[in-house]
């Protein structure tokens, strides 16, 4: 017998005598025939004939219903795959888009931050005139220089929250008392505040005396700010607490601040949002925010390798505390400033000079001053407030200040930064440059106030820099402080005996300036003839030009720096003694030796015979 399937056997299947069976197992749905034939006779087969028809059913997850299913999930994967990667896309734009409105904001900001500086400069200073000028409105004053005051620590936010956002924030790290800044910072700004809201707030600092390294500027806005909001959110008749201590951590001193408040507090669900960017809660109604305070403390307080934390229970109150190095060695070297860096003079300082600065002949023999600025109300109240102590020239540009320098004397100049024609540091530069007027100190006011901008002043050849808005003593207290060096210069080059520039405190350029002169004079120290004119023409510059930059550096006429200098080398040739005083009056170029005798006891007070004795005793 023989058998075969049909789609399973690809040929007929013989069985022995003794089996009559055939078994298929794991058969794919569909229909069988199974064929069967047999052998007679003597070995012949009978013709193959259908006996069974099978049929095998599909699986249940072969079935059309199984396979729509399939298509179904099939789909909804697919459209899953792309709605996500959609989203994705969409979110990440979104991110971005944010990012980018918010930087557009901020850049807004900042440009329109610097464009409020000048303006908020003349308020200040219009404020300084009116409480000089009129004290009967000294307490309208007051409260208008505190409301400027407040601007300017606005607008200095927003500059400083961009300084971050571009990386552009460096930390200028210099040793101090630290204990007896914090305790200034809390009584000046906020002591008064408290109490007209009825707010008690005590300050504990131990010990006393606490010195370390610190960049004072920064741990000015991270108090600033973190007192603020404690004054702000406490409600009147509650505490607020400020500690400051000190803390081992790792073998390094930390300094730790803690201001704590009786305020309303914080929910456990915005807590973990305070020091995000531009994030204000919308349940304290009525209190204004503009969500870059906290944000900007929490990245200065990081700039300072420092950490902020924050413990609240709403309705109970608020505790920040924060912890700052304050060791030389927690900082980069690139962060450490020397206390008195020459060229980058912290201004304040200037403010502490007396106003009896200015010589007693300032009434009869009065400086001159050059102010430049675009601005016509700044230029007009500075112009203001200097003309009682100063001749003034004012100048709207970089031109009509040029044609000012060239045509008038001038002892100093204030020149802004962003003129219509040329910057205030190219000015500079150009002033630094020319030999006619490189020796008259220059300040450059801007309402920029970033390091590189200090950088920027000071290579342009700037004697000082001030950043807007500022107040009009600390300008009055600058001005006055290089006024009187300049004119402690001229009167101890009179006063000096020898002509040895290096012991005057001249810039460089100046002293290589009065050197060529000097050696000029002394190249023709015997002739009496010896005048303004032929000095100019060795000099080979314009007698008018000479005069004034001699007259401005020495406070000498040419005629009388001609003879100071032949009397300083009088004084070496009576020191050396191998001349009479008629010998040296003569090699000096004095035809008359008791006319010889007169002018240099004009000069230095003492005859030359009382010259020579006093050395001898000597």
């Amino acid at each position: 017998m023989a058998y075969k399937l049909d789609g399973v056997d690809k040929d007929w299947v013989y069985l022995s005598y003794d089996k009559n069976s055939a078994f298929y197992n794991q058969l794919k749905k569909g229909t069988y025939s199974f064929w069967l034939k047999w052998k007679y006779g003597q070995g012949k087969w009978t013709e193959g004939k259908v006996v069974l028809a099978i049929v095998q059913a599909p699986a249940f997850y072969e079935t059309w219903l199984a396979y729509m299913v399939y298509f179904v999930l099939i789909v909804l994967a697919v459209y899953l795959s792309f709605h996500t990667y959609a989203q994705r896309i969409k979110i990440k734009n979104e991110v971005k888009l944010k990012e980018e409105l918010a930087r557009t904001k901020l850049n807004y900001f900042t440009n329109i931050s610097h464009e409020l500086l000048t303006p908020l400069t003349v308020i200040s200073c219009v404020t300084d005139h009116l409480e000089q000028k009129v004290p009967a409105i000294r307490q309208q004053s007051v409260i208008l220089k505190s409301n400027a005051d407040k601007l300017k620590r606005l607008i200095q936010q927003i500059l400083d929250f961009r300084k971050m956002d571009v990386g552009k924030m460096n930390l200028n790290v210099s040793e101090g008392n630290i204990s007896e800044f914090i305790q200034n910072i809390c009584k000046t700004n906020f002591l008064p505040l408290a109490q007209k809201k009825g707010i008690i707030l005590e300050i504990d600092v131990e010990p006393l005396e606490i010195k370390g390294y610190l960049d004072f500027d920064k741990l000015d806005k991270i108090i600033y700010n973190l007192l603020s909001n404690a004054v702000k959110y406490t409600p009147e008749y509650k505490c607020i607490k400020v500690n400051v201590y000190l803390m081992n951590k790792e073998g390094n001193k930390v300094l730790v601040i803690k201001i704590k408040d009786e305020g309303i507090g914080i929910s456990s669900k915005e807590i973990n949002y305070i020091f995000t960017r531009f994030y204000s809660s919308k349940k304290q109604v009525g209190i204004e925010s503009n969500g870059i305070g906290l944000s900007l403390t929490k990245e200065l307080v990081n700039l300072h390798h420092g950490t902020i934390t924050v413990d609240s229970e709403l309705g109970k109150g608020t505790c920040f505390t924060v912890e700052l190095p304050i060791d030389r060695t927690g900082y980069k070297h690139d962060e450490i400033v020397d206390e008195m860096e020459g060229v980058a003079m912290d201004i304040t300082e200037c403010a502490i000079v007396a106003e009896d600065d200015v010589s007693s002949d300032g009434a009869t023999d009065k400086s001159t001053l050059l102010l430049i600025d675009d601005n016509a109300e700044l230029l007009y109240i500075m112009k203001e407030m200097f003309k009682e102590k100063y001749s003034v020239w004012t100048a709207a540009d970089g031109q009509q200040a040029w044609d000012k320098l060239s045509n008038h004397e001038v002892d100093m100049i204030i020149c802004d930064v962003m003129l219509p024609d040329i910057n205030g540091w190219e000015l500079c530069t150009r002033i630094k440059s020319d030999l006619r007027f490189n020796h008259i100190p220059v300040v450059i006011l801007t309402a920029k106030n970033g390091i590189d901008d200090r950088i920027a002043s000071y290579d342009a050849g700037a004697d000082g820099y001030i950043a807007k808005p500022f107040e009009m003593k600390v300008l009055f207290a600058r001005v006055d402080n290089l006024i009187r060096s300049f004119k402690m210069r001229q009167a101890a080059f009179r006063k000096e005996e020898d002509v040895n520039l290096e012991t005057l405190a001249y810039p460089s350029a100046d002293k290589l300036f009065l050197q060529s002169i000097i050696e000029s004079i002394e190249q023709h120290l015997e002739e009496s003839e010896f005048d303004l004119e032929r000095l100019s023409e060795e000099m080979n510059m314009s007698k008018s030009t000479l005069y004034r930059k001699i007259k401005s550096m020495t406070g000498l006429t040419p005629l009388d720096f001609v003879r100071n200098i032949k009397m300083k080398r009088a004084c070496m040739m009576l020191l050396a003694r191998t001349q009479t005083i008629s010998e040296v009056a003569y090699a000096v170029g004095f035809s008359n030796p008791k006319y010889f005798t007169k002018c240099f006891k004009e000069e230095f007070g003492v005859t030359p015979t009382e010259y020579q004795q006093s050395h001898i005793k000597a």
